[in-house]
């Protein structure tokens, strides 16, 4: 994934009111805490940016509690089909309330299960497409080597990470269930986003506002971006142990918009004069991907207990 750069909300009057053209108006910083990269609008012009494509963001009147059900998996596991088929199922049963994210990674991260396999002699019983990234098998370890966990190998999934004494992941067979319980939570955290997207550049400016709604939250919060593909057709080895060369991969998590698995601590430096907080990305698309077959997860989490409290989705094309 590219470098990802962040601006605060205290520079945005600033910008708002120059009147000169700005490239790069602020040095970029390495770990993602920098400033806008301006390179990525099309002009580089910051105040232009600012004064037409800046959001006015209105209040956010969501009532529910949506669900991310994170699906561990490999495209050379033949139990894993199920666990797709079912958070799919999940999925259309509850429209706009569950995010998948298809994560190919093992308890121990890139395992036979995730990895390409090229057949010197027979195609057909190839493997070679690339499904895993390095943000999901960071993320397949951590949540595979924490004590207690019950992820010992693929499929496994995570439904808002809730927690089962010290595991924060789930068997297929309660993907449903746990959904449900999920959405029945009042709702404690509100997000909204908006984003543009300057094909010319493969830009995508991303602007975020997170509201904490319930007080009794005292530990920090973190904020993640997945980057995710909506489908994709390669192979996959099927319960009946024959190759899908045609299969339909869905949801796929192509790594982190500030490639950082864990996302961003929400700091008070992050909070505007409303108790808000506001944190903004801008991200170049690599090029292999399709823009309109693109789309983010966006969600926040207990950085204690890792319980994810709050996921919204917004598509790049």
């Amino acid at each position: 994934m590219k470098k990802i750069v962040l601006i605060s909300t205290a520079v945005l009057s600033v910008l708002l009111y120059s009147c000169d053209k700005v490239t790069n108006a602020y040095p970029k910083a390495t770990g993602g805490n920098g400033e806008l990269d301006w390179s990525l609008y099309p002009d580089g012009d910051s105040a232009n940016y600012a004064q037409n494509h800046w959001p006015v963001w209105t209040p956010n009147t969501n009532t529910l509690t949506n669900v991310l059900i994170e699906d561990f998996t490999g495209h050379r596991c033949f139990n894993c089909p199920k666990a797709g088929d079912t958070a799919h199922a999940v999925f259309n049963s509850y429209p706009g309330r569950i995010i998948v994210a298809s994560i190919h990674s093992s308890n121990n991260g890139l395992s036979d299960f995730q990895e390409k396999y090229i057949d010197p002699n027979d195609p057909n019983l190839s493997y070679p497409e690339v499904l895993y990234d390095d943000v999901g098998l960071e993320i397949g370890t951590h949540l595979g080597q924490k004590p207690g966990s019950g992820f010992i190998g693929n499929p496994r999934g995570a439904i808002n990470r809730m927690l089962s004494g010290t595991d924060n992941t789930s068997t297929i067979s309660t993907f449903r269930s746990k959904s449900i319980t999920q959405m029945a939570i009042p709702v404690k955290v509100n997000i909204q986003a908006e984003h543009n997207y300057f094909a010319s550049t493969r830009g995508l400016f991303l602007h975020t506002e997170v509201d904490v709604l319930d007080a009794s939250i005292t530990s920090e919060l973190g904020l993640v971006v997945y980057v995710l593909e909506d489908s994709l057709i390669g192979a996959q080895l099927m319960p009946d142990l024959t190759r899908n060369g045609s299969y339909v991969h869905r949801d796929i998590l192509r790594g982190c918009i500030d490639n950082k698995a864990f996302g961003r601590t929400l700091k008070a430096t992050d909070l505007g004069s409303n108790g808000k907080y506001y944190v903004n990305y801008s991200y170049k698309l690599p090029a292999e991907y399709n823009p309109a077959n693109m789309h983010l997860a966006i969600y926040v989490y207990d950085k204690t207990t890792e319980v994810i409290y709050q996921v919204i989705e917004e598509k790049v094309e």
